[in-house]
């Protein structure tokens, strides 16, 4: 993996501000981040005000989106607030209250018949179907069964009303499909639990006394964050991913190379593009980091599809790793004597490397060092198999060792001062190997990282080993 530099904040600001505006129910993004983030973690500083909170999201650095991501993956059972005002939830009751009416009646006869329970005969006269739905108060069903005796197809229906799951189903089924969706979309997947809970109170009266819809009603749900937000974010943060305009995302972050395998130039031209997006956290288990700037890795399209929804441990943007060219280097391995003229006698592997086995044992135990997570990324995205490709590269370099010697480099050293120009010992350095050979720049083309720990290691550039 080659961390990426940081990108310039004034575009990534203009390129989220961009999307951001164009969002569907941004507001109610904001305040789902606002709410559930703005004062957990440490996050109370990033997210000072609920305007625009997403935005802050979609611009948040690799270490405030892990910090986000660790209170979702925390909150299997997260109470959610869902906020509706007085005038929404009022207009919601009231609609409900319409349909316990004689048409709702006709519509239940019509259901009833359907589902060949039987034909309701005198249920539109003489009964107040409004005081049916309120069975559970025990002093209106009293007053039903002493103004009328409860026999034949209205016993039915009663005792349909009585079963809860019954009752709500044909609450449901005649409901009209907008109002419906109104609940789905204020209540999410716990309408039956909202319809029931209004029509066990005694009168609309009672209801809206009570205090849990005072001023702004808050009902918490049991349900965790991301699933919540998968039903009812996830296809327009889907669609709005899908308007990202990629090439002006990779030219931002400044990507020549791809950062997981440093392997595959990802080119990004008027005419083409070779790049893709990587989502580090996955969309599907995390999708409000579907628009993050610093969670979409531009990738090549070989690490992007080995990696997909595997867990991957280290992201190029995380800036606490500083020590990540020192932890894992690139060795060569000579199995035979002819590697001078035979590419097949040299093996190119990684240095003091780890079976996939034992990491498998260590992540089990949550032991993995940063060390063992890189070791543990590179089996995911196949490095070993894909550099051992390169050996013909890497005998280039041996042919180079034996050609150009300390004495020849003090010889290009001194033409050029002759000549009067000036180069640093990195510059000369890839003028010998071809590559970049600073670690800075390992990102400017592929393999950089590779030749430059071998070349090293054969004393080619750098120190001599």
């Amino acid at each position: 993996m080659i961390p990426i530099k940081k990108s310039n904040s004034k575009q990534v600001y203009e390129f989220c501000r961009d999307i951001y505006e164009k969002l569907p129910e941004k507001d109610e993004l904001d305040m789902l981040i606002f709410k559930n983030f703005g004062s957990h973690n440490g996050l109370e500083d990033y997210f000072t005000q609920q305007d625009k909170a997403f935005l802050k999201l979609m611009m948040a650095d690799y270490s405030t989106l892990l910090k986000v991501k660790e209170k979702i993956d925390s909150s299997s059972d997260v109470e959610l607030s869902f906020e509706i005002r007085v005038e929404r939830f009022n207009d919601l009751v009231n609609q409900i209250y319409h349909y316990l009416d004689n048409t709702f009646i006709e519509k239940c006869n019509g259901e009833i018949k359907a589902l060949k329970i039987g034909e309701i005969s005198g249920v539109t006269t003489g009964i107040d179907l409004k005081k049916i739905l309120l069975y559970k108060n025990e002093d209106n069903l009293k007053k039903i069964q002493k103004n009328r005796k409860l026999t034949g197809d209205l016993l039915i229906l009663v005792n349909r009303i009585r079963d809860t799951k019954e009752f709500i189903k044909l609450i449901k089924n005649n409901l009209e499909h907008g109002f419906l969706e109104a609940l789905k979309e204020s209540f999410s997947d716990k309408v039956d639990i909202f319809i029931e809970m209004i029509i066990s109170q005694k009168s609309f009266n009672d209801l809206v006394k009570n205090p849990i819809f005072d001023g702004i009603c808050t009902i918490k749900l049991n349900k965790s964050l991301y699933n919540y937000a998968i039903e009812k974010y996830k296809e327009k943060l889907e669609y709005r991913y899908n308007q990202i305009n990629k090439k002006a995302l990779v030219r931002i972050a400044g990507i020549n190379v791809c950062p997981y395998c440093n392997r595959n130039f990802i080119n990004v031209t008027e005419e083409a593009n070779t790049s893709q997006l990587d989502h580090f956290f996955p969309k599907n288990e995390y999708p409000l980091f579907a628009l993050c700037f610093y969670n979409l890795i531009p990738s090549c399209y070989g690490c992007n599809n080995k990696k997909s929804t595997s867990k991957f441990y280290i992201s190029p943007y995380d800036e606490s790793i500083t020590d990540i060219d020192e932890l894992l280097k690139f060795s060569l391995n000579i199995k035979s004597a002819d590697f001078i003229n035979n590419s097949e006698s040299i093996d190119i592997i990684i240095k003091d490397d780890i079976s996939e086995e034992e990491l498998k044992q260590l992540e089990s135990k949550d032991k993995l060092s940063v060390r063992q997570k890189l070791l543990k990324d590179k089996y995911v995205i196949d490095t070993r198999s894909l550099y051992k490709l390169h050996a013909d590269i890497v005998q280039e370099l041996l042919w180079k060792h034996e050609i150009y010697n300390k004495d020849y480099k003090s010889g290009l050293y001194q033409i050029f001062a002759d000549s009067g120009k000036s180069f640093s010992d990195s510059e000369i350095d890839r003028m010998i190997v071809g590559y970049y050979t600073d670690k800075e720049n390992y990102g400017n083309r592929p393999l950089s990282k590779m030749v430059t720990d071998i070349s090293k290691e054969i004393g080619l550039v750098g120190e001599e080993g």
